[in-house]
């Protein structure tokens, strides 16, 4: 009787685990009939090499303190980026995003999806950024020439009750706002996430599906797929974390069944979303952005320690000496806000051969005076210096135009009054005369581009800054652009670049690039 026990109790348990491989391959991740299980995803884009909080806004140290309030709340929790933690301050270029990388790593990111500002600097670069991180980089849409995916298609992550696929897809607007390896194919981001938002339902059977887009919710070319133009055409999809467009969402945005969010830029925000999964079924999402701070949270002790050794020589850096001229580079009275200056050529000069180190070509540059701040010493020049010129924090920003827009936007800088901050600097490819009435209104004349007349019908490309592509300052014919992007690259770092490129001593220059006709002089 008792052999018969176990004979029937061996054949019992053989069946049982059949029944359990049989359950494995059809659901990998059992779940209770009924019961409300929740996954907590946190997530951030467009760091762009934000590691200090200023004005007690953003900061590293304060994110951590956030991420670590969370997963003490928490029992589930998803941590992400919609990419480009690359090119922004000069402490994190300096370092090429080391500092930013082992940040990551310290709090603890799941994964981050490349964008379009990783491919700034050299494939070799980018290749030992990836291998510093401890969380893995995400793009199912960028192949290498051997066929095989350059990072991580998707991740799988399970938890008690549910199983969730995070795909990263990347911009093709990659190929235009940066300069890839030419080996790399970029391949359509619709047609990509189709097809492995197939694989993530029907092989990996997974209950939640992620996108980390780094796409853009704003459309800046006719040929750019959005974020919101995947979530449309493909189904399946329950969540796009995005980037690119440096988007602040207040909530989440819906198309069909599918929610999009966005944490706007620099780490001011995280976003933070519930999801509410029920029978392998996502039955409610909650989500909000939350404000970082230095108030909210106090920098993590941890973070502050292991990045303060990047602070002390980023600090020390700025004595360096980066330039030495014949004399100095005037100012005045504000002289930029009145005629050509020597400090308004260097910095529209220094934009256009930034811009062509990195693969873009611009038919010019164009600056607003009052962003030019101070003169530039005669003999050494530091990057402290630079950076006194340039105070504010503006990217280089670049923009498409119709040459009928390009007319209207010369005739505003025309009717800008000398003295005020708009009044305009421009690069050595432009020339032109702007004459004064009695009653101080200009006209333009003699306006050139590359040495010819503007032809209405033509695009040209113009390289600005954030503040003006926004349309401050009154340029409301920037925001009418075509095919744009923000290069993410801070003004002053890409003029202390360019400067140490120059034959030294340099002398400050006036070309004649711009002449004014009964006009005033501080």
């Amino acid at each position: 009787m008792k052999q018969m026990n176990r004979i029937w109790r061996g054949l019992f348990l053989a069946l049982a685990a059949l029944s359990l491989i049989s359950c494995a391959n059809t659901k990998p991740v059992p779940y209770e009939e009924g019961r409300e299980y929740q996954l907590v995803v946190i997530h951030t884009n467009d760091h762009h090499g934000t590691i200090l909080a200023k004005d007690g806004v953003a900061g590293l140290a304060e994110r951590a303190a956030y991420v670590k309030s969370v997963r003490a709340a928490h029992q589930n929790v998803l941590v992400l980026d919609a990419g480009d933690i690359n090119t922004g301050s000069a402490m994190s270029n300096m370092f090429a995003a080391e500092p930013d990388i082992k940040a990551y790593n310290l709090i603890g990111y799941d994964a981050m999806t490349l964008g379009n500002h990783e491919f700034d600097g050299t494939t070799e670069k980018l290749l030992t950024q990836m291998a510093l991180a401890e969380f893995p980089w995400l793009s199912a849409n960028i192949v290498k020439s051997d066929g095989k995916p350059l990072a991580t298609p998707y991740i799988i992550k399970d938890y008690e009750g549910f199983r969730v696929g995070v795909l990263g897809l990347t911009t093709l607007r990659t190929l235009k706002a940066a300069s890839p390896d030419k080996s790399f194919t970029f391949k359509d981001e619709i047609q990509v996430a189709q097809e492995y938002v197939d694989v993530l339902k029907n092989e990996e059977l997974v209950d939640v599906v992620i996108v980390l887009g780094h796409l853009g919710s704003v459309k800046e070319a006719e040929d750019q797929n959005t974020s919101l133009m995947v979530a449309e055409a493909v189904d399946g999809i329950d969540l796009i974390i995005d980037g690119h467009s440096h988007t602040k969402f207040e909530e989440p945005l819906y198309v069909k069944d599918t929610a999009i969010v966005s944490a706007n830029e620099w780490g001011k925000f995280m976003g933070e979303g519930i999801l509410t999964i029920i029978n392998g079924d996502v039955m409610d999402f909650d989500w909000k952005p939350v404000a970082i701070t230095t108030e909210a949270f106090p920098p993590d002790p941890q973070m502050v320690a292991m990045l303060q050794p990047y602070v002390d020589k980023a600090n020390e850096s700025l004595k360096d000496v980066v330039m030495t001229t014949t004399a100095a580079f005037e100012f005045g009275n504000r002289l930029s806000r009145y005629q050509e200056t020597a400090g308004g050529n260097l910095t529209c000069d220094a934009i256009v051969h930034y811009l062509g180190t990195t693969g873009v070509t611009v038919d010019f540059a164009f600056m607003n005076g009052g962003g030019v701040r101070a003169p530039l010493p005669e003999g050494a020049v530091t990057k402290e210096d630079i950076m006194t010129m340039l105070p504010f924090e503006n990217y280089v920003y670049v923009i498409g135009m119709k040459g009928s827009d390009l007319i209207e936007f010369f005739d505003f800088v025309a009717s800008i009054p000398q003295g005020a901050g708009a009044f305009g600097q421009v690069s050595k490819e432009v020339r032109y005369t702007i004459t004064y009435d009695s009653n101080k209104q200009g006209t333009i004349s003699g306006l050139t581009i590359g040495g010819q007349p503007i032809d209405p019908d033509k695009i040209y490309r113009m390289a600005t800054n954030d503040y003006l592509a926004g349309g401050g300052d009154g340029y409301t014919v920037l925001t009418r652009n075509n095919d744009s992007f923000n290069t993410s690259m801070l003004l002053s770092d890409v003029v202390i670049d360019y400067v140490q490129t120059l034959s030294q001593p340099v002398e400050p220059i006036l070309d004649g690039r711009l002449t004014i006709v009964n006009g005033v002089t501080p």
